[in-house]
């Protein structure tokens, strides 16, 4: 029995109305009629079917039609649709199936069959509604599995399908086709009804067995050479979704896979809207709660948090402003310690050059003169001290170029607007870097011809200090510096490159953070680069950085060549 599944049947004809609804009534289903196609939608939105019996031909909406409306519509798509006609042609047949109806049968049917092909559009719409995996896709080709030991008819078949656009799989016994689904999913199996060893009753059984746990549904029709009532009935009672005859028409056949293939996408797509309306309801449930709890939490803490927020705005700003004026306060002295003792070197360092030139120019003379008289040893010794004294002159010299650089540093660190020669205050910057470089790292220079540049020359001199700085501790061992200095679209570019351990790529957009440092505890307060990217900043220029963990890191400093004071 049947109770409370209403079946829905459109007949013009009032005498096969009343037939259906005699037969059907005393399978224990509640039944309406309907005698148009415009009747039978307004009975639809009256109550939902659990099943539609639609006549062919009907006044008004064609029964072809009135399947299209119901498949477009969310809330009926899902209704099982069987459809009834007098016309008994393979055309009717084919045409009823491509018009959306799950099941074809003609009025001059035996009433048995009639109602096997009832219950099972029936048990298959209970299963679907339940068993459909809401995630497949529907853009897909189906899948099917053809279980067969006739190898001729197998190919007919698969030759068929592929030109349907599925994807075919071959076997040849049940044993073989249950493997296959082990292995595989698949969207339909079409099994031949008489087989050695597992027929295909047996294989439909062990099919629905399945079917109750799996996730997605799978349609099975059941092919059989020898097509009669007791056949269809076993056929169908095993699970199967249809049964066809091999001899019938192969259009008729792939019509008939179409429109279960057909239901069972109408299914999962329907199954997927309603669950993906459920759940985007309860988001919105969920969300509307999330924010009014959060809006309420918000409400208490957001005085206290503002004071938090501006309190460590205001003690970051102080940290960075301390350690900028202390940082500042000892390049100014060290400027000014450099100017001193420049000047105290300079005065001294005049005189010893002056009478070491003089004194070689005595020894060379009194060597020219007196070379005739002197012995052999003496010559040496006189030779020897004049060499000494050029090499002492040559030291000296080198003491002068430092006192140089000295004194341009010193000049640099001043804070005024000038012009000045950038390689001066790169070269300032590596005497003063050299005792870190020792002989283990060498430095490269590339510098274009004109290097003037006018900007806040104590201010670039500390940015210069710092990026170069930062390219010495990050060589461990032997390495490689390049500075070069360009122009390029208006601004002059100062690069400095190292080969050294380089930044990885999660960090490189933190470097210029305010304390944010990856030195050792006591080797660095993290603000160098965040100075020297304010620094910049203030002469409306940038910088950039590219890194390659394990290679090394250029930074490149761009300040505009039309830069004014102020």
């Amino acid at each position: 029995m049947s109770v409370d599944q209403l079946i829905l049947i459109v007949e013009d004809s009032a005498t096969q109305a009343i037939r259906l609804q005699m037969l059907l009534e005393q399978e224990g289903f509640k039944t309406v009629t309907a005698a148009s196609g415009e009747a039978a939608l307004e009975e639809i939105n009256r109550e939902l079917p659990s099943l539609i019996v639609v006549d062919y031909h009907l006044p008004g909406i064609q029964g072809d039609e009135l399947c299209r409306q119901i498949h477009m519509d969310i809330n009926t798509r899902g209704i099982p649709l069987l459809m009834l006609t007098a016309d008994e042609t393979s055309a009717a047949e084919l045409h009823g199936l491509e018009s959306g109806a799950d099941d074809f049968v003609a009025k001059s049917e035996n009433s048995e069959i009639l109602l096997l092909r009832v219950h099972n559009l029936l048990r298959k719409s209970r299963r679907d509604s339940v068993n459909v995996e809401v995630g497949r896709s529907l853009f897909r080709r189906a899948r099917v599995l053809i279980i067969d030991d006739s190898a001729t008819y197998r190919e007919s078949l698969a030759q068929e399908l592929l030109d349907e656009g599925c994807e075919v799989t071959q076997v040849t016994t049940g044993v073989e086709g249950l493997a296959a689904l082990d292995r595989d999913d698949f969207d339909c199996v079409m099994v031949d009804m008489v087989m050695p060893g597992m027929d295909g009753i047996a294989v439909c059984k062990a099919l629905s067995e399945r079917r109750a746990e799996a996730e997605a549904p799978l349609v099975v029709l059941m092919l059989s050479a020898y097509e009669s009532k007791e056949n269809v009935a076993r056929a169908l009672e095993a699970g199967a979704d249809d049964f066809v005859g091999k001899s019938i028409e192969m259009s008729l056949l792939r019509a008939r896979l179409r429109a279960l293939l057909r239901r069972k996408f109408l299914l999962e797509q329907n199954q997927r809207i309603i669950e993906e309306i459920r759940l985007r309801e309860m988001e919105t449930l969920r969300a509307k709660a999330e924010k009014e709890a959060a809006e309420a939490r918000a409400a208490l803490a957001e005085g206290l948090a503002k004071a938090n927020r501006e309190l460590e705005e205001a003690n970051t700003k102080l940290r960075e402003t301390q350690v900028h004026l202390i940082q500042s306060e000892k390049m100014a002295s060290l400027g000014q310690l450099v100017a001193g003792i420049a000047h105290e070197i300079n005065n001294p360092l005049s005189f010893a050059l002056s009478n070491v030139f003089t004194i070689e120019s005595w020894l060379a003379g009194v060597l020219g003169e007196a070379r005739g008289a002197l012995t052999e040893p003496q010559a040496f010794k006189l030779e020897k001290a004049r060499s000494r004294i050029v090499d002492t002159g040559q030291g000296l010299e080198r003491v002068r170029e430092l006192v140089v650089k000295l004194r341009t540093f010193s000049r640099l660190d001043e804070g005024e607007f000038k012009t000045i020669d950038v390689t001066d205050a790169i070269e300032s910057v590596l005497m003063f870097l050299r005792h870190k470089m020792s002989d283990r790292i060498e430095v490269e220079r590339q510098f274009q011809p004109d290097n003037m540049l006018a900007c806040y020359a104590g201010q670039l001199n500390q940015v210069l200090m710092n990026i170069i700085a930062n390219a010495v501790d990050a060589i461990e061992d032997r390495g490689r510096i390049l500075v070069r200095t360009t122009t390029c679209d208006g601004m002059f570019v100062v690069a400095v490159s190292d080969t050294g351990c380089g930044i990885p790529p999660e960090i490189v957009e933190r470097i210029f953070d305010p304390f944010f440092t990856t030195k050792p505890v006591g080797q660095g307060t993290g603000l160098g680069l965040s100075i020297s990217y304010g620094i910049i900043k203030n002469h409306k220029g940038r910088i950039e950085v590219s890194s390659t963990p394990g290679e090394g890191t250029e930074v490149r400093i761009l300040i505009p060549l039309d830069l004014k004071e102020g």
